[in-house]
């Protein structure tokens, strides 16, 4: 997932919290997700260098995780 897909879909996201239509999501956890999708924020965080299409990958996998992770 690049991360202008990213920003296009946490954008929406984003308006279904504003909107009341996702209950379990909170504002605070959409933009720490806007913050560590970011290339630079996901390098740090899996501690090396990512070339596009690892970044891409990792992306994914990390939103995949985090949305899973609040919605139990």
């Amino acid at each position: 997932m690049t991360s202008e897909e990213t920003m296009d879909l946490l954008s929406s996201v984003r308006l279904g919290v504003n909107l009341n239509l996702l209950e379990d999501l909170h504002i605070s956890d959409v933009n720490e997700m806007f913050i560590q999708t970011q290339p630079a924020h996901l390098q740090k965080m899996l501690g090396k260098q990512l070339d596009s299409e690892e970044r891409n990958a990792e992306r994914a996998r990390f939103l995949r995780s985090r949305l899973r992770d609040i919605g139990e």
